[in-house]
């Protein structure tokens, strides 16, 4: 069963479940009455595992955090090659589990939950950290430009990310493959950091 390993088998069902939710229904329309019949319990049942819907989303974001964590650490090859990788597994994960974009970057719940908002932060300044080590890595080999502005670089790679899910799920209406649309915005993403050869 998907997330298992790292949430135990009841918790994973929970969060598939919500995941799923959330892809359907959006924030709101997440209801403990929904999750239990997704999951197939009665709705008393989900708090011996969970104790709140906010420690389900605490625990999405510090899913996705782990998760990311460990893609970030089986990466490898030269930098523009590590960040390819990267942006696959996320659009692997996004193609599947649609719903944690509608949850990860749900303004609803950040303005009503200061916790959440916190987590949020911290969940996006990690994944930027990451992308930067893999920029800054680049420049100093030489493969990226060096006049890069590195904040800059690494959140006009987050924000890739944020325009290919946007164009698949709300335009092509998920007719098109997630990676394939990434991968073209990667392309010219790369284009502008890569070091131009010399003549």
């Amino acid at each position: 069963m998907k997330f298992a390993e790292e949430l135990g088998k009841r918790k994973a069902e929970i969060v598939g479940a919500v995941l799923r939710l959330a892809d359907r229904f959006g924030v709101r329309g997440i209801t403990t009455k929904r999750i239990a019949e997704e999951v197939g319990v009665v709705e008393g049942s989900l708090y011996r595992h969970i104790s709140s819907k906010v420690e389900i989303f605490l625990t999405i974001l510090d899913l996705a955090d782990t998760l990311l964590s460990r893609a970030f650490r089986e990466i490898n090859g030269k930098p523009g090659k590590k960040l390819r990788q990267l942006l696959l597994f996320i659009g692997d994960f996004l193609q599947e589990f649609p719903g944690i974009y509608r949850i990860i970057f749900s303004d609803e719940l950040y303005t009503e939950r200061p916790d959440l908002f916190r987590r949020f932060r911290d969940f996006t300044l990690s994944l930027a950290k990451k992308i930067e080590l893999i920029i800054r890595e680049g420049e100093r080999t030489g493969e990226f430009r060096r006049d890069l502005d590195i904040e800059i670089a690494t959140f006009g790679y987050l924000g890739l990310i944020d325009t290919s899910f946007t164009l698949w799920n709300f335009i092509y209406e998920r007719e098109e493959d997630l990676k394939t649309i990434m991968l073209k915005f990667f392309n010219q993403y790369m284009y502008s950091i890569k070091r131009e050869a010399q003549a």
